[in-house]
């Protein structure tokens, strides 16, 4: 590929959206490599085949830019989680799509241990707003729900049931070190449908009513 040589600032927002989705798209590569205070700005020009100073035109910094990926990623989430509510089994699929977020966004995974579980700068403030409280809201409407139709036990908090599935699906992927060095338990087997099954189990065999349950409630 040729390096940009096209000066100015293009008007078409086409384009612009282009050069953008490159940026990103290069940020997001590196990430799967290193850390986010690891990557500098001109390896993420470089990788996208154009000049430094359009990170800053477009982006004004590597923060800025990283966050307009993680809004990126959180559009494409969201969306995705919202049909989750219309499913025959909204729980199962929350978690199916969940891990399989995780999974095919293992640069994800990184973010969050270097950034959130580690240090929790700025970038990983802004993450948290725009994903996890995100989640901390639907999930526990979806529990709610299904407690009105009698498929969790009453008496449980939604908000503590969906923290703890929260960390249930999460661990495994930020964890992965000792996940595969201690356990022996790969990508692939977190990755799976018997993995989602798994972790669907242990969910609701936790929360799964029982006459005294509902009888504690009345």
């Amino acid at each position: 590929m040729t390096k940009e040589n096209k000066r100015g600032r293009p008007s078409d927002p086409v384009i612009q959206q282009q050069r953008k989705d490159r940026l990103m798209d290069a940020a997001y590569q590196l990430l799967n490599q290193k850390s986010y205070r690891a990557i500098t700005i001109r390896e993420i020009a470089e990788l996208a085949d154009m000049k430094s100073a359009m990170i800053s035109y477009y982006f004004s910094n590597k923060e800025g830019l990283f966050t307009a990926l993680i809004e990126r990623y959180a559009a494409v989430n969201l969306k995705q989680m919202g049909e989750v509510m219309k499913s025959p089994e909204p729980i199962k699929s929350f978690i199916k799509n969940a891990v399989s977020h995780f999974s095919d966004n293992p640069a994800l995974s990184r973010f969050i241990a270097d950034e959130i579980m580690s240090q929790q700068g700025p970038l990983g403030d802004k993450f948290i707003d725009m994903m996890p409280k995100r989640v901390a809201t639907l999930l526990p409407t979806l529990i709610k729900s299904q407690q009105k139709e009698g498929l969790i036990r009453p008496d449980l908090d939604p908000k503590w049931a969906a923290f703890s599935l929260m960390t249930m699906i999460v661990m495994p992927f930020i964890g992965s070190p000792v996940r595969e060095k201690a356990w022996q338990i790969t990508h692939e087997d977190v990755a799976s449908d018997r993995w989602v099954e798994h972790i669907y189990r242990l969910f609701m065999m936790g929360c799964k009513p029982t006459l005294a349950n509902v009888n504690s409630t009345q």
